[in-house]
């Protein structure tokens, strides 16, 4: 018979050994870890010994205290058996060595009947790279593990996932999104003065928990969507530091109010975050804090599914509010979404943002492809408030360009023809700078601006960044100038996706 096929049968043969010498048995596994060893020098053994067969080793590890794995072959004159109190692959990969096997050790033949029914075992990667190869790990949520790595090597990010109890499950601090990826739990979005800003649901998402501070006189309102348009289905929760109402638009856009300015006294404020919960299951909007989650309720009717929720907050001020989980960016919805060059997708009438280090001096370079009003929004400062500065690029039909301001001062000034700039069907590249007033914008890899103006009202201190603009959905390219760009843009100071891990 061929090495190869005595290899093979050997390998189904070891696949179940057990040992019911003690009180309770355990069980062996050496699948795509024949022929490979853990090294001594990464991972000393607890003891070793001269043994007659593996089912004498595996015996061993049974009456030894924190044995959860062993090497089985000719390791020196004097020991064939070493017993192990650390598992392969966290950081001790197998070296190979054609004579020792090495084997996980279990308490029961569970973890047996998991690995072989695991798809990735059966990928020839995992078969010739061996059991800590990045072939061998899990693709899944709830996929066979042994050790953290293989939670770690192909579920993104790297710090979102680890071995619980024999398979792979978000870490604590983590939620999972879709298949593969998992965010942080409890990020902030800044709830924007200007314009709406949506996220999708997590498909079969009808809760959200959060903690929200209320900017000083603000309203704001949350409400689960149809669509990422002002269109339809939408559930609204508004609300002050002293009211609630509840009210929903139907299928046809009619509004129908279900709850009017109930007292909401003492449960959201403008110094704390403060702890609530909303729902609409069924239609049933309801909303209240953590321990009285039901305290109003209104019911709607709902016939079209709501797939996205979208906030906003007036009286020109911002709110802010972290998220447990549920709600993410819609490109992560998609395997694209986490590329290291990931398009926005940017819903009519809103912006993609971020923060930033407050700066007099602000360089955005992106590509876009949109019909019109492709704008970069900077957020600032004056005494009497925040203030937005709007470099449009491509607005009035795709004719012009030119500055919008929202805030204290409002309108569109410094108007310039700059003829058709954008495109539906290709990128364009755009680099806009706003130094101390002196704003200019360029296009592809042309030196000469096509925009270059003085604004007329000062914007200081610029801490926001966005994105976007009305008329039109945009796809917008960013991370590719600048990686703070590769995040999920919740405004996250640092717990955002690209903080989490490595991205592939």
């Amino acid at each position: 018979m061929a090495p190869a096929v005595i290899k093979s049968l050997l390998v189904a043969v070891f696949l179940l050994v057990a040992s019911q010498g003690g009180a309770e048995a355990k069980y062996a596994s050496n699948l795509h870890r024949t022929g490979r060893r853990l090294t001594s020098d990464s991972s000393p053994p607890l003891e070793q010994h001269q043994v007659t067969s593996v089912n004498h080793c595996l015996h061993l590890c049974q009456g030894a205290t924190n044995c959860v794995a062993i090497n089985f072959g000719t390791i020196s004159a004097t020991a064939n058996c070493q017993l192990l109190g650390q598992r392969a692959c966290d950081g001790l990969p197998l070296v190979a060595d054609a004579a020792v096997d090495y084997y996980d050790v279990y308490d029961g033949p569970q973890n047996l009947t998991a690995e072989a029914k695991t798809p990735f075992w059966n990928d020839p990667g995992c078969e010739q790279g061996g059991y800590c190869a990045a072939e061998c790990a899990a693709e899944a949520v709830g996929q066979f593990c042994t050790v953290d790595a293989h939670c770690t090597a192909k579920l993104k990010p790297p710090s979102g996932h680890q071995c619980v109890e024999g398979t792979c499950q978000p870490s604590a601090d983590f939620w999972e999104l879709r298949t593969g990826l998992a965010l942080p739990r409890w990020q902030l979005w800044r709830i924007d003065w200007h314009v709406w800003t949506w996220k999708k649901l997590k498909p079969g998402t009808c809760t959200l928990d959060f903690t929200i501070k209320l900017g000083v006189g603000a309203r704001v309102l949350i409400s689960p969507t149809w669509i990422d348009e002002h269109v339809a289905t939408r559930l609204v929760f508004s609300f002050t530091t002293t009211h609630m109402t509840l009210y929903y638009h139907d299928a046809t856009g009619a509004a129908h109010t279900l709850v009017d300015n109930a007292s909401f006294l003492n449960l959201v404020s403008t110094d704390t975050f403060n702890r609530l919960k909303i729902s609409w299951c069924g239609g049933t909007l309801a909303v209240g804090p953590e321990d009285n989650p039901t305290m109003i309720t209104g019911q709607a009717t709902v016939t079209q599914p709501i797939d996205f929720v979208m906030v906003h907050s007036t009286n020109n001020v911002p709110s802010w509010m972290y998220v447990d989980s549920g709600v993410a960016d819609r490109w992560l919805f998609e395997d694209s979404g986490v590329a290291e060059d990931a398009v926005l997708e940017v819903g009519p009438s809103t912006y993609a943002f971020r923060n930033i280090t407050p700066s007099n001096d602000v360089t955005v370079k992106y590509d876009c492809m949109a019909e019109t009003d492709c704008l970069v929004m900077l957020q600032g400062s004056t005494a009497a408030g925040p203030r937005y500065v709007g470099v449009c690029v491509g607005c009035y039909g795709n004719q012009e360009s030119c500055l919008a301001y929202f805030g204290d001062v409002t309108g569109n000034v410094l108007r310039f023809v700059t003829g058709p700039v954008l495109s539906t069907t290709q990128y364009n590249t755009f680099t806009v700078r706003f130094n101390n007033g002196h704003v200019t914008i360029h296009r592809n890899s042309n030196a000469i601006p096509i925009y270059e103006v003085d604004a007329p009202h000062p914007v200081q201190n610029i801490d926001a960044v966005g994105i976007g603009g009305c008329c039109g959905r945009k796809y917008i390219r960013a991370a590719r100038y600048d990686p703070t760009w590769r995040t999920d843009t919740w405004l996250t100071e640092g717990r955002g996706f690209s903080a989490s891990g490595a991205l592939p």
